[in-house]
């Protein structure tokens, strides 16, 4: 199979692969659902931290001899047992990976490439946390919620697409102040936000390309935000189905 001209590119990087066995799963919303799997060299070679991410590639669907691939945040690792947890938000029409993992069955396996995770926490911890995403980057987010101090503030903006979106589980934070937001246009979610002094705090943000293009611009130039308390990162493209 053919991994076309990211996989050259990724190989050319020192990017290392790994063969994943699903080994269970089970529903967390109606359209979002937790996949562990074993990797017995996968923590061996890496260190897993609250945004770590993998690429996971699937067959394509249109029959070609290539494999299309996708990233996913590691909700959860289990280094000595050599097993992780990811959280899938499944679409309808189904892509190349709501299509395996709808079908997936523990057993099956699949292959994954780690390059590296650009973000790590930031040292020493901020005043606060302005975390901004939608259903795909729920899981990061809440990575992070629970890596954060007691102490620090936490504001959480989530944009969503669908009806279901709410009952995908936020984790809890005594200073958590969580806002949802309801998708109308590439702007909605960065219109939303909360003009205020934040002074001190880092912001994080992943979700649809364009709109990520606008909040980039925006933390910048409207919220006051330094270049180096910015990490925004795009999921997903719109129209682009996975």
């Amino acid at each position: 199979m053919s991994r076309g001209l990211t996989g050259i590119v990724l190989k050319g990087y020192g990017a290392r692969d790994y063969t994943l066995t699903l080994l269970s799963k089970r529903e967390i919303a109606p359209h979002f659902v937790r996949f562990r799997f074993a990797s017995a060299q996968l923590f061996q070679e890496i260190t897993w931290h609250p945004a770590t991410w993998l690429r996971f590639w699937f067959p394509d669907p249109a029959g070609k001899r290539r494999e299309l691939q996708r990233a996913y945040t590691l909700v959860a690792a289990y280094p000595e047992q050599g097993e992780f947890e990811i959280d899938v938000l499944l679409h309808e029409p189904p892509g190349p990976a709501t299509l395996w993992f709808s079908q997936a069955q523990p057993g099956d396996t699949i292959a994954s490439t780690f390059l590296g995770s650009r973000f790590r926490m930031p040292q020493p911890e901020p005043a606060g946390f302005l975390l901004i995403g939608d259903a795909c980057s729920t899981p990061a987010i809440n990575n992070l919620i629970v890596a954060a101090q007691p102490q620090t503030a936490l504001e959480v903006y989530l944009e969503s697409s669908s009806p279901h979106d709410a009952a995908i589980p936020i984790e809890a934070h005594p200073q958590l102040r969580l806002h949802r937001i309801a998708r109308s246009s590439a702007g909605s979610l960065v219109a939303a936000l909360e003009s205020r002094d934040r002074s001190g705090w880092y912001a994080w943000g992943a979700g649809e390309a364009g709109t990520m293009k606008l909040l980039h611009k925006a933390l910048k130039d409207t919220h006051g935000f330094a270049k180096e308390a910015i990490h925004v990162q795009s999921y997903w493209a719109e129209n682009h189905k996975s």
